[in-house]
């Protein structure tokens, strides 16, 4: 099959495989990552959920592996992006934010010739839409992104019968390796709320009623070719305050993640 030459020219989260051999300019590539990630090998008569999917890397992987149905969950209504403070960007600004990653999905669903079923709803609302219970849920850095983590983390927990794979960015230095919980409060246009530690993290899955199984070291997930410029070591020192220079040197590599492997009560993971 062969891709469709503008296909190329959208704008990519995500590094994509596709069928004639090339690969989506993507912001990030987590294609050497997935085979590191917690995810079955074989989701053979799943039902999965990624959510917060953009461009839908994890809802294609999963389908790739065999799962019965995938959802891929994201947002249409700039409202239901918040932003912290009282200032907000234009709404045109948010619209084309929003249409890039659903014309970047429909524009990959195509090529792959994917039955993945795209629900465009908030996270917050799951809890409302009636729909049957899945065995595995994707959240990917999505957090930092949501006003209300906590809260997004009980809608998709209302809707899942089995596990949940949450890959989110943490903070970078000393704080990353601290086993005491903590997080950043970055207030940051983006929009950008907070980063935690992956003690943080790991203490928020289990406050939304999860069960942890298994959590990783962080790691970085690295920049693909649409990702913005890598600043060189004398550009990065400049470029902002002592504080976050080590935020700062760790994302000329990429950006620093950890995983978790969590499920819901009464789950068994020997599934």
């Amino acid at each position: 099959m062969k891709s469709d030459p503008g296909l190329h020219d959208l704008r990519w989260y995500h590094s994509i495989d596709l069928p004639d051999g090339s690969t989506t300019p993507g912001e990030y590539d987590l294609r050497a990552i997935v085979a590191k990630l917690p995810l079955p090998a074989s989701m053979e008569g799943m039902r999965c959920l990624d959510v917060g999917s953009r461009d839908g890397f994890y809802a294609f992987e999963m389908e790739r592996r065999g799962a019965a149905e995938v959802i891929s969950l994201d947002i249409e209504d700039p409202d239901d992006v918040h932003f912290p403070g009282v200032t907000r960007p234009d709404r045109a600004l948010i619209e084309k934010e929003l249409a890039d990653g659903h014309a970047a999905f429909d524009a990959a669903a195509t090529a792959l010739g994917s039955c993945v079923q795209r629900e465009l709803r908030s996270v917050y609302d799951l809890p409302e839409l009636g729909l049957l219970r899945f065995d595995f849920a994707v959240i990917g850095t999505l957090l930092l992104h949501l006003r209300d983590p906590l809260r997004a983390l009980d809608g998709v927990r209302a809707v899942l019968g089995g596990r949940l794979l949450l890959n989110e960015p943490v903070t970078p230095g000393f704080l990353s390796v601290v086993p005491v919980p903590s997080a950043e409060l970055l207030m940051q246009e983006g929009p950008f709320w907070r980063l935690c530690n992956p003690a943080g993290q790991r203490r928020l899955v289990e406050a939304a009623g999860f069960r942890i199984l298994d959590s990783s070291r962080p790691y970085i997930i690295p920049a693909g070719r649409g990702g913005r410029r890598i600043l060189g070591l004398a550009e990065t020192v400049k470029a902002g305050s002592l504080r976050s220079l080590p935020t700062r040197l760790v994302q000329r590599r990429g950006i620093l993640h950890a995983w978790i492997l969590a499920s819901t009560a009464g789950y068994s993971s020997a599934r």
